[in-house]
């Protein structure tokens, strides 16, 4: 269960990481990110320490509206319905811009939990 946390805490801090360097490939800057959470048993344990990993951080929440307000969500990445990912995804994609690295967390969970 402690290596189940810790990954998602992992996690957790490389997407933030990964969302400011694309950001700052995408717009030259850092944007009003917006967090999506799927709120389950597991995330409401997670939850106080998501929340001091983003203090840690130095973010800020905010609402929706104010994140939105940032004339990066101005764009539309205007892809095919069917593709998925995140906004940054999609603008890096539109871009043809190349994901930064990431560790495959996925995999590595689903092997810790076989």
């Amino acid at each position: 269960m402690e290596q189940l946390k810790q990954s998602y805490l992992d996690g957790a801090a490389d997407s933030l990481t990964q969302g400011q360097k694309m950001a700052e490939l995408v717009y030259g800057r850092d944007i009003k990110h917006v967090m999506l959470l799927h709120i389950g048993g597991f995330e409401t344990v997670m939850l106080p320490k998501l929340l001091d990993l983003l203090k840690q951080k130095g973010f800020q929440l905010i609402t929706l509206q104010e994140a939105e307000s940032d004339l990066a969500y101005a764009t539309d990445a205007d892809l095919p319905s069917n593709w998925g990912g995140t906004f940054l995804q999609q603008m890096m994609r539109v871009k043809h811009l190349e994901l930064p690295p990431s560790e495959n967390r996925l995999a590595k969970l689903d092997s810790a939990c076989r």
